[in-house]
């Protein structure tokens, strides 16, 4: 299974990032090898681009922090993309508690994994 971190460095020792936002690099982690395939974030790169690079690499989750832009976090619900708070974790460490299923699910674009009952009924 291929699997997406945002992190701050090109390696799995490198922190996942606080924000999705804010990621330097998207990792792209072959989990059953530890294969790791570093692309860096450039400036002229949307986070929607980014966020559709995930699907394109087909990776089935992603590991990252916050996921504060709705078309980002949307473009990846929608395409099923199970997102996990790894946020103040290694690579190694998230990809740890990933495997015992103890990193938080971010259900929200404000990074809950909860609902928070607000939603629009008008549509």
């Amino acid at each position: 299974m291929y699997l997406a971190m945002t992190t701050d460095g090109k390696t799995l020792e490198s922190n996942i990032s606080q924000r999705f936002e804010e990621c330097k690099y998207l990792l792209v982690v072959n989990t059953n090898d530890l294969s790791v395939n570093a692309i860096e974030k450039s400036d002229d790169v949307t986070l929607e681009s980014l966020a559709q690079k995930v699907i394109e690499l087909n990776c089935e989750g992603i590991i990252t922090g916050v996921i504060g832009h709705l078309e980002a976090f949307n473009i990846l619900a929608d395409a099923y993309v199970t997102r996990f708070l790894g946020a103040g974790y290694s690579g190694t460490e998230a990809l740890d508690l990933m495997a015992k299923r103890e990193l938080q699910l971010i259900k929200t674009i404000t990074g809950s994994d909860h609902c928070d009952g607000n939603h629009d009924h008008n549509h």
